[in-house]
């Protein structure tokens, strides 16, 4: 579909998910053992022919940078295709490095030559840190049905869900976006924006510049859509199926968690989820190996795993190693976590290269308190240890707790955190 440019915005942190995006956006935070955030979103592009994509970046852009690359997982490699990171800059005359992507409205502004190099006849634009599987063919057959100049994509969501976290659009019987409300305590609606918008290109060139001149926030949803239902044909494309936001470690733990069963909520092999092959040495990963005696129940393991103790409701990652004795339950290890014999892992959502010592438990006790940080994020007795963290032999973790990537002794103050507690600080890392 060569008369579209996509238009990924990929560079938040989302602070509610902690130590996980403490080193890396959102975006490429790992997700179901072996694929980032991101793949979701470049996935439903591929599948529905849209072959040149611009990923704007801003935090900590490292890993999704390599990530990436130039595409080649998702087809998008060739004449005419491409995906391009169109990272923040400062232009000639630009002194003040705060000027930098101010908002999703500015980033777009600023690689708005990105987007006239291609003179698509639509821009998509969509939030690359969600998780759903979408053919983007009949949002766009619709959009230009109607002669659209913006379509967007909502979602009902049950009564009162979502409040004050979603952007809800006001329709009338022929889906023409009458009112929108930004994020409201009271939303007079049920249908939740996505966060996927289609524009006319010229029309959006437009309200962008537009709001250089005359904007405050420089955002998409809270200035220029809001603007465009007023002057301009806004259309609503209702979608039904899977769609999470995953912005707190409790509902990142649960999407992770939507993958399990005999009927999962996430069906990978169904989506077609496309990703970045890992290598293992010289080569490809080697299968799971599990060894006598183990035992795993309702857990999707991952490639060049192995397996000696027990793991139960649970996502393990790439190259994870749980040792005789050890247990993990209703947890999510990313890649190459160690956990050491007669370890204890309980719900709890383990960062690449985090090694669990000998006895040591993470997730211990009731539920309460809830983490003292972040208590909205930690709700429901999830602990997080961050990335490349060593926990000590026998150390005990509660619940609602996280522990800051790179944290080895000795930097633990004693053998017990408490439910609700925080240990460390983030360091810099890559992810």
């Amino acid at each position: 579909m060569r008369d579209i440019v996509a238009m990924i915005l990929a560079g938040g942190r989302v602070f509610e998910l902690s130590v996980l995006t403490s080193i890396r956006t959102k975006a490429a935070v790992p997700f179901g053992g072996q694929y980032r955030i991101i793949d979701f979103a470049l996935s439903s592009l591929m599948r529905s022919d849209i072959e040149r994509v611009g990923v704007l970046s801003l935090y900590r852009p490292s890993s999704l940078i390599a990530h990436l690359g130039i595409g080649e997982p998702w087809d998008m490699v060739g004449r005419g295709r491409g995906v391009k990171i169109l990272p923040p800059y400062l232009a000639e005359g630009d002194h003040d490095p705060n000027q930098w992507y101010r908002g999703t409205a500015d980033a777009v502004y600023k690689n708005l030559s990105y987007i006239k190099d291609h003179n698509p006849r639509d821009v998509l634009i969509l939030s690359g840190d969600h998780i759903y599987s979408m053919d983007f063919r009949p949002f766009i057959r619709q959009h230009r049905e109607s002669d659209a100049d913006l379509s967007m994509v909502v979602k009902p969501l049950p009564t009162g869900f979502g409040r004050g976290r979603f952007g809800f659009a006001e329709v009338d019987e022929n889906l023409r976006v009458r009112g929108y409300q930004e994020k409201p305590d009271q939303p007079r609606s049920n249908l939740a924006s996505l966060t996927i918008y289609l524009f006319k290109t010229d029309v959006l060139v437009e309200r962008l510049e537009e709001n250089r001149r005359a904007g405050s926030s420089y955002q998409l949803y809270s200035e220029v859509l809001p603007e465009m239902v007023k002057r301009d044909r806004v259309f609503a494309h209702k979608y039904y199926d899977y769609w999470n936001y995953a912005r707190s470690i409790d509902s990142f733990w649960q999407a992770n968690m939507d993958l399990l069963g005999e009927n999962p909520l996430i069906d990978l092999e169904k989506w077609g989820i496309r990703s970045r092959v890992l290598l293992y040495g010289l080569g490809d990963l080697p299968p799971t190996h599990f060894i006598e005696d183990c035992r795993c129940t309702n857990s999707l393991i991952c490639q060049g795993a192995r397996v000696a103790g027990q793991v139960d409701n649970s996502v393990i990652g790439p190259g994870v190693v749980v040792e005789a004795g050890a247990r993990v339950t209703s947890s999510v290890l990313m890649n190459n976590v160690m956990v050491e014999a007669e370890a204890i892992v309980d719900r709890a959502v383990l960062d690449k290269q985090v090694t669990v010592g000998r006895r040591a438990r993470v997730g211990h006790g009731d539920k309460t308190p809830l983490n003292r940080e972040m208590p909205e994020a930690f709700a429901s007795g999830i602990s997080v240890i961050g990335k490349n963290t060593r926990i000590p032999e026998g150390v005990t973790i509660g619940r609602n707790c996280a522990v800051h990537p790179e944290l080895k002794l000795p930097a633990w103050p004693a053998t017990v955190l408490k439910s609700g507690e925080c240990l460390g600080r983030p360091e810099g890392s890559t992810a």
